[in-house]
């Protein structure tokens, strides 16, 4: 049995998604609002809310690298959510680190799994976010991959995968 709601309710149910940390210079944020659209050339969207201090930085700068990080990790992602950037370092406060940067001196975070190096070819404004697009320039992939993804539930919940299954084709 459903409940319909016309119109929507604020609070939506729980949506499942990727959480990861987009770094622009020298600022990161949570962000779980982001997919890949194209194979080839590899592009990649995200979405952001115009007052959020990383939008600014965005159409400053013109690339982010987009940093995924194991469940081990999901008190990290949700503390670069609760600061803002303009006040905080939140690199500092996380307790993550970064030995090296993309060829922008955007972070590559010692603790992820994989991280998109990624430059923006294109914005538009779509309700209350703007979508960037970018060219996935560069993949860097940590020698120990983690196979437990942080998903992001929403309302400061997280959750990983606890059985994967294999469909042979």
């Amino acid at each position: 049995m459903f409940t319909r709601y016309q119109p929507l309710p604020q609070k939506l149910p729980s949506q499942p998604r990727v959480a990861a940390i987009l770094s622009c210079q020298n600022n990161l944020m949570a962000l779980s609002w982001h997919m890949p659209i194209s194979r080839e050339p590899f592009r990649y969207a995200i979405a952001i809310r115009e007052e959020n201090f990383t939008h600014t930085l965005l159409k400053e700068h013109g690339s982010f690298t987009l940093n995924f990080l194991s469940f081990d990790h999901y008190d990290a992602i949700d503390q670069c959510g609760r600061v803002h950037g303009n006040d905080v370092d939140k690199l500092s406060t996380s307790g993550l680190s970064s030995k090296t940067s993309d060829v922008h001196g955007n972070h590559i975070i010692d603790q992820a799994d994989y991280v998109y190096e990624c430059t923006i070819i294109d914005t538009y404004k779509n309700g209350d976010h703007t979508i960037f697009i970018s060219d996935v320039t560069a993949l860097h992939l940590n020698d120990s991959v983690n196979e437990h993804p942080t998903l992001f539930l929403g309302r400061g919940r997280y959750a990983t995968l606890s059985e994967v299954s294999q469909v042979d084709a």
